[in-house]
C-alpha cells in the first residue's frame, strides 16, 4: 500500500499547482510515519482460552471459547443472541480481585452484523453481582454505521467511573472480582460477538479535552478565537481546501494568524466541498487518495506541519477500505460517535478517534457535564463545532456564540487539560 501511494503521490503532484501551490514550496512527502502511542496492558484480565472463568449465564443465545480465527489471545469468546431481543450474558465471577481505579478497560471484539445490535454491555461487580456497575462497550446502529464495521476486528476502550446504571452499592475499583458480557440485538435478527482478549490499561493523571472546528469556518476565527484567547486556551481546525478563503471560510491569513499567534494546530480534512454526507465511504480509492494527498501536501506547502499527520474524517464517516487509505497516509483519523462515551487517552484506535460533534439543540449544561465526565473518568473528551453564529443557528451544526461562551468559561476552570488534537495524540510519545 505505501509503495502504492508513493507513487500515486507523485503521478497526483500536479495536484497542488491546481491548489494554488508551487512546487518548489515543498518536496514529495512521503506517508506519514508519525505514531500514535499504544497503550500497553497494566492487567490481563481475560484471553479466553481454556482455563477461562467464563460461563454461560442465560437461557436467551449462546456462548463457547473457540481456538479458531483468533487474533492475539489464546482463544476467543464467541457470544449469539437469538435475534429476538433478549439479553445474553456471560458471566466470570470469584476471580482474584483487580484493582481499575486508576485503569480503563480494553476490549479487542469482532461483531457480525452490526446493524442489528442494541448493545454490547459489561458489568462490573466486587461482590457477587449483590451490587454492580454497567457501561456500554459499543451499541446501537448508529454506532454499527459509523464505529463497528461488519465483520472487522477493532479494539475499543472503556472509561470507568460514570456508569449506565448502578446497582446496590455499586462495585469497588479497588477489588473488582467479577465481570460480564452481555448481548443484546434489536430483535430484527441474531448477532454475534467475538472479543478475543480483555485486559485493563493504565489511564493518565488527568484527563483531557481538545476543541476542534471543522471546515474552517469564519465564525471559529471571529468568535472562537477571541473567547479561548480570554482564557488561554487554544483549539484546532480542520480545513477543506478549496473552501479556504470562500465567503463563510476563514483566508489562508486567518489560518496561519491562528496557528502563530494563537497556539491553534490546522489538520487535515479533505480537499473538495463533498456533498451532504457523502464520505469517504462512498468514494473510490482513487478518489479517497485524490483528498488524502492532496490536503497534506497544501497542510505542508502553507507551513502547517503540526497537524499534517492528523486527519478528520469527512461527516465522521468511514468503511474498512477507507481505513486502511488513510493509514497509508496519516497517522490518525478522528470520526463522531454520540453513543459511546468518551475517548481514551492513547484512544483505542487511531483511527477511529471518537468524537462528540455539537449541535444547535446541545444545551452548554450537556456538554459541560461531558467536560466533568473527563475529569472524573480521566477521559479524552474530543468536542466538535462547526459554524458560531450571534443568534439561532440556521442549520443543525450552528452553534451560539453565548452558549459556546459558556462552555469555554467552564473548561478554563476545570480540571483536565486542554490540549489541541495532535498535542493529545502525541502526548507521551
Amino acid at each position: 500500500m505505501r509503495d502504492r501511494v508513493g507513487a500515486l503521490f507523485l503521478a497526483l503532484w500536479p495536484l497542488p499547482l491546481l491548489l494554488g501551490m508551487a512546487s518548489a514550496d515543498v518536496g514529495v512527502v512521503p506517508p506519514s510515519s508519525a505514531a500514535v502511542p499504544y497503550a500497553p496492558a497494566v492487567a490481563v484480565i481475560d484471553l479466553f482460552g481454556p482455563e477461562t472463568r467464563f460461563a454461560h449465564q442465560t437461557a436467551a443465545g449462546r456462548s463457547a471459547v473457540v481456538d479458531a480465527d483468533t487474533v492475539r489471545g489464546e482463544g476467543t469468546l464467541r457470544i449469539t443472541s437469538d435475534g429476538d431481543g433478549q439479553q445474553v450474558n456471560v458471566r466470570a465471577t470469584a476471580m482474584p480481585p483487580i484493582d481499575l481505579r486508576d485503569a480503563h478497560l480494553r476490549l479487542l471484539l469482532r461483531v457480525d452484523h452490526p446493524e442489528r445490535l442494541e448493545h454490547l454491555l459489561l458489568y462490573l461487580s466486587s461482590d457477587g453481582f449483590a451490587g454492580y456497575e454497567t457501561y456500554r462497550v459499543v451499541g446501537g446502529p448508529e454506532d454499527g454505521r459509523t464505529f463497528v464495521l461488519p465483520d472487522q476486528w477493532l479494539t475499543v476502550t472503556v472509561a470507568l467511573g460514570t456508569p449506565l446504571a448502578r446497582v446496590g452499592d455499586g462495585v469497588d475499583l479497588a477489588r473488582v472480582s467479577d465481570v460480564q458480557l452481555s448481548l443484546v440485538d434489536l430483535g430484527d435478527g441474531p448477532v454475534t460477538a467475538h472479543v478475543d482478549a480483555l485486559e485493563a490499561v493504565a489511564r493518565p493523571a488527568r484527563g483531557v479535552v481538545s476543541l476542534v472546528f471543522d471546515d474552517a469556518r469564519d465564525g471559529a476565527y471571529r468568535h472562537a478565537r477571541p473567547l479561548l484567547d480570554r482564557h488561554g486556551l487554544r483549539a484546532s481546525v480542520a480545513a477543506i481546501v478549496e473552501l479556504v478563503g470562500t465567503p463563510g471560510f476563514m483566508s489562508l491569513d486567518e489560518l496561519r494568524s491562528l496557528e502563530r499567534f494563537a497556539g491553534w494546530d490546522v489538520v487535515a480534512h479533505h480537499v473538495s466541498p463533498l456533498p451532504d454526507e457523502i464520505g469517504f465511504a462512498d468514494l473510490d480509492d482513487d478518489a479517497v487518495l485524490d483528498e488524502l494527498l492532496g490536503a497534506r501536501a497544501w497542510l505542508l506547502a502553507h507551513g502547517f506541519r503540526r497537524g499534517a499527520d492528523h486527519l478528520v474524517y469527512p461527516y465522521g464517516g468511514f468503511d474498512a477500505r477507507a481505513i486502511e487509505l488513510v493509514r497509508s497516509v496519516y497517522a490518525s483519523g478522528r470520526t463522531i460517535v454520540r453513543g459511546l462515551g468518551l475517548e481514551t487517552l492513547p484512544p483505542a484506535d487511531p483511527y477511529r478517534i471518537r468524537a462528540l460533534s455539537v449541535t444547535r439543540d446541545d444545551p452548554p449544561e450537556a456538554l459541560t457535564a461531558a467536560i466533568d465526565r473527563a475529569a472524573r473518568e480521566h477521559a479524552w473528551l474530543v468536542l466538535v463545532f462547526h459554524q458560531l453564529v450571534d443568534g439561532s443557528p440556521d442549520d443543525d451544526t450552528g452553534y451560539r456564540v453565548d452558549d459556546l461562551a459558556a462552555v469555554v468559561a467552564h473548561l478554563a476552570a476545570a480540571d483536565v487539560d486542554v490540549l489541541t488534537l495532535p498535542e493529545a495524540l502525541t502526548a507521551g510519545r
